[in-house]
Order: C-alpha cells, then structure tokens, then sequence
C-alpha cells in the first residue's frame, strides 16, 4: 500500500493510519496485518486470486488469542479481510474485542450483507474505515463480480456514508476496469471516500484465467501521469487519497518523473527512507483463517501458527526468512543493482509469482530508465 498524495503533496487524509502502523512497528516490529478472517465468499470475482480456495477457521477462543498476540505486538494497523468476513457469525465479537483494546481498524467487506442495523452496529464500534469494492457501472460490476450485487453496493456506500463512516473504495488495475476509473472516483467522491484503492491485477486464483486483463507498463505509466497532472499537481478529487497496492515502483515513477519535470522531491525521498515500499520483511504479515502468520495474503509462504505454536507475533517474525527478505541488500536482479532498493525494494510478492524467486527481480517494475 502506498499512498501517492501523502508522499508527493501536503495531504494527511491517511495519516493516522501511518502514524499507528509506525508507532506499532516501533514497538513490537509489526506496523500492519491484514488478518484474512474467512476464506468463505458469497461473490465469485472473476479476477479472485482466492479462487474460492476454503481454509478450516479457528473459534472465536483463538480468534481473541489472535487479537491478544496483536495486541501484544504493539497494537498495529490491522486490516479485517476475507472472503467476505461478514459471513462469520463471530465477525462482531472480533470487531468489539478489537476495538475495546484500542485497535484502529480497516474492514474490507464486498458491502452485500450491510443492513442498516449492521452499518448502525458498525458506527457504534467506531470501525475507522469499511472498504467496499467497486469495478465500474452497473453491467461491468455485476459482471466483474459474477453476481448482480451493484444496487446492494451503492446502498451500502450510501449507509455507511451517510452515518459518517470513513470509506475507502477498492478495485484493481485490470485492462478492462481502466476506462471505469473515472467513475469509479466520481462514485467515491460523491460518497465522500477518503481513499481510493488500486491494486494491480496478477493472475493467478481465478483470475489465471485472464492474463490478458494484466495491464502493461506502458497503461500503468498513462495512468500514472494523468494521477500526476490531476491530483497531485492538481486539485481534482481534493479530499481523495490515492493508494495504490502490489506495485511499489509506481511512487518511484512517480518521483522520477516529477524530477524530470523539475520538481523538488526531496521530502518524498526522505519518507520513502524511513520505510521501504515493498513492505514484505519489513512489518508486514498476514494471517489466515487457521491462524497461519504468512509473508503476504497472495502466498503460500508460512512463518509460523499464532494459535498453535504458543510464539509471539515478535517471536515468529524473528524467522531468518523474514529478516533476509526484509533486507534489501539480499535483492537479486534488476532489484539488486537498482539505486532505489531501500526506498522501493520491488514487489516480492510478484518476484515469487512471475520468477519462483521471493528475491528475484521485480518484472513488473515500471520506473523511469
């Protein structure tokens, strides 16, 4: 995740949820989790990297341990994912006992299941921010989302909204949804989104099967420059922040090409050093239904069990795999001689994807030369 306005302009639309991910990093080594709840979806995303895979889910006993082991850990950022976690009967126990413990909470929900009962429940807990996802207009989404969920979307939107929820809008980078990206922000303006989430599409789960849906280095620099020239130089979308996820050199395009156009980047640079972009190693891990800690929700690669192997968060992130992968000077490739490595460190979760190399090269990089 990296949000391009707080790096390039004088934005703080996000900035408590970085101040919180590096109080907690400080304290116990861990700045975010993103805690898959449930595998269990009632959508079918052609583009899932899931692709309807169901892991077993530990009680809610050892999903307060979870909570407990967090806490522990310095009380970080903590993203509730899924699946769709709505579908656990137990979702509310785990959102109060998050919040009674002081947690500042990110829940990523597909927006069905909201009612206005579950979005009233979600204003009294102060859940920070509710993430819905949004691939375009109406024909698109429901097709994109393999169900006709849009009007339950939008309804949601507006529930959450209108309570003052603090919402972020999700979709991905895919070839297909990138002439409904202007509508994708007009929705979330109009619904008072503080961020807008683009992840970049990989194609693997479902979406193995579209691999002509991954958007080329060339679209992803179009893009780039037009988020450059409307809401970084500009002023379009004022209360909107960009973030853009699974792609760390896109912020390094962005710096480079903001100092080709004689721009003085040099406090971006400064927060780029304090915190490498590529966060795999580096305070990041995810945690599965079972209670697996994993370097990323996108991969197989297990550091540790919360619930079963009596280990701290601290403990298991001790593991010499993390550490190697966190330390940049272990980079191969283009990765390894680049002059960015500290700031940038390349995705290692597409290095593991495309090269079988969690320190491999990123190929997706689209930096200037």
């Amino acid at each position: 995740m990296t949000h391009l306005k707080s790096l390039f302009k004088d934005y703080e639309g996000l900035s408590e949820a970085e101040r919180v991910a590096h109080r907690s990093l400080v304290r116990g080594g861990i700045s975010s989790v993103i805690w898959v709840v449930t595998e269990r979806c009632n959508l079918r995303c052609i583009h899932c990297y899931e692709g309807g895979r169901t892991t077993p889910e530990i009680s809610t006993k050892d999903a307060f341990r979870v909570i407990d082991r967090l806490y522990e850990a310095g009380k970080p950022l903590t993203f509730i994912s899924g699946g769709e976690p709505l579908l656990r009967k137990d979702i509310t126990l785990i959102l109060e006992r998050l919040k009674d413990l002081g947690f500042r909470i990110i829940l990523s929900t597909n927006g069905t299941l909201v009612n206005e009962k579950i979005a009233k429940k979600f204003a009294d807990l102060g859940i920070d921010n509710v993430a819905i996802p949004l691939y375009g207009p109406k024909p698109f989404h429901n097709h994109f989302t393999g169900l006709p969920v849009y009007d339950k979307a939008i309804k949601t939107l507006e529930l959450l909204s209108d309570l003052g929820i603090s919402l972020t809008i999700k979709t991905v980078v895919a070839r297909s949804v990138l002439n409904n990206l202007n509508y994708i922000f007009e929705v979330a303006s109009k619904y008072r989104a503080k961020a807008v989430y683009l992840c970049d599409f990989i194609p693997v789960g479902r979406g193995a099967l579209l691999k002509d849906e991954v958007v080329s280095k060339g679209e992803w620099r179009d893009l780039l420059n037009k988020f450059i020239d409307e809401m970084i130089l500009g002023d379009k979308y004022p209360d909107i922040e960009l973030d853009i996820g699974l792609h760390p050199s896109a912020a390094i395009y962005v710096m480079e090409e903001l100092k080709r156009r004689g721009y003085d980047v040099s406090r971006a640079e400064e927060k780029m050093m304090k915190r490498r972009l590529s966060v795999e190693g580096r305070g990041f891990v995810s945690i599965s239904p079972i209670g697996d800690v994993l370097l990323s929700n996108y991969l197989p690669i297990k550091l540790g069990n919360v619930v079963k192997d009596g280990l701290s968060l601290k403990d298991i992130i001790d593991n010499p795999l993390y550490k190697a992968i966190g330390d940049s000077s272990n980079l191969k490739g283009k990765c390894g001689s680049c002059k960015y490595k500290e700031l940038c460190g390349g995705s290692r979760v597409k290095a593991y994807i495309y090269e079988n190399d969690i320190l491999g090269e990123d190929p997706t990089c689209i930096k200037l030369p």
